[in-house]
């Protein structure tokens, strides 16, 4: 190549108009020349960053990545190749997991409360426990009796006479004194001294109101009733009979509230029969038990037929007393809804 140019370089004459230009130094002559430039060190160092030492930049990552063969089918070694990878990151994902779920398991198994031993009570602590509760009872069932005004109306002539004596004598004399006077007795035998010795038309005075005092709380009683649904007086009752029974020494306290609203109960033609005998003056000056001896023999000894006519009776009492208990209450009685509904449903499926 250089003995070309040279020979070029002979041949060639110089032009008048460009200018003489001596030929560019030759490759040999280069390497021949003193370099002044520094030489720099181009291999990694423990100074250089890893970015400088030869890892490659991002536009040639994209390049590789772009470049790189894409798998067609399953069994080309690429596609192969992407499916080893993908399994070996789902088992180090595993792996990875798997000790993680194990603490949340223990932490939830530790974050339930252990359950308190239950409190042993002694005997004594629980006789008192006992007497708590049915003080608590007695409480809910006083308030379930009502309070309702005297519907005692035992009011004679001789006790309004009484009355009225005692409270004289209050006026009369001091408090302690009329106390002490009644529990001896005093004011009470005199008064009956008094009551023997007066007047028909003193006696007539009384009567009159010992009357109007009963008319009075008669009134009272059922304007206080009819304030009360027939529900309610019945729970009362219900109450009443339970205090009865928990405080034998207050059963006067707790009477029986009556209401006219309430139905009769049904009677048995057993009963029927007893009303019936009563009634015939056959028992007249016969002791109450013999009495009930004596009925009951009769009883027994009727015939089928005859029993009959007593059992239609208890029939047709069974039949107002379930519509006196619909028109109060608004439902059947609870014994003819426990036993007769059934009967009906299976009437109405056969």
């Amino acid at each position: 190549m250089f003995g070309r140019r040279v020979a070029v370089l002979l041949h060639t004459r110089p032009s008048a108009n460009l200018p003489v230009t001596t030929p560019p130094p030759c490759q040999y002559e280069l390497a021949l020349r003193p370099s002044t430039k520094q030489t720099v060190r181009t291999y990694a160092t423990p100074s250089r960053p890893r970015s400088v030492v030869g890892e490659p930049s991002k536009t040639i990552r994209r390049a590789v990545k772009r470049a790189a063969p894409k798998a067609t089918s399953s069994d080309s070694p690429a596609k192969q190749k992407v499916e080893a990878k993908k399994e070996s990151a789902a088992a180090k994902k595993k792996t990875t997991s798997e000790p993680n779920a194990k603490p949340k398991a223990k932490a939830k198994a530790t974050a339930k409360p252990k359950p308190k031993p239950k409190k042993v009570l002694t005997d004594k602590q629980k006789a008192a426990q006992k007497v708590k509760l049915e003080k608590l009872k007695i409480v809910e069932l006083k308030k379930a009796a009502l309070d309702p005004p005297s519907h005692r109306f035992n009011t004679t002539a001789y006790r309004a006479f009484y009355a009225d004596h005692v409270a004289k004598l209050m006026k009369e004399r001091r408090s302690e004194e009329v106390a002490q006077t009644i529990r001896g007795g005093a004011p009470m035998k005199e008064c009956a001294g008094l009551w023997r010795e007066i007047s028909a038309a003193d006696r007539e005075h009384w009567n009159h109101i010992a009357h109007t005092d009963r008319e009075s709380k008669q009134a009272a009683y059922k304007r206080w009733v009819d304030a009360h649904a027939p529900e309610e007086i019945d729970a009362a009752n219900k109450a009443r009979a339970q205090l009865r029974r928990l405080l034998p020494k207050q059963k006067s306290k707790w009477p029986k509230l009556p209401d006219e609203r309430r139905a009769k109960q049904p009677l048995s033609a057993f009963v029927q029969f007893t009303v019936n005998r009563n009634a015939s003056g056959d028992f007249k000056h016969i002791a109450l038990p013999e009495r009930a001896k004596l009925i009951a023999e009769e009883w027994r000894g009727l015939s089928g037929g005859e029993k009959e006519k007593y059992q239609s009776l208890q029939k047709e009492d069974a039949k107002r007393y379930q519509d006196e208990y619909s028109s109060t209450y608004g439902h059947p009685p609870p014994s003819f809804h426990e036993h007769e509904q059934p009967r009906a449903a299976a009437a109405a499926a056969a």
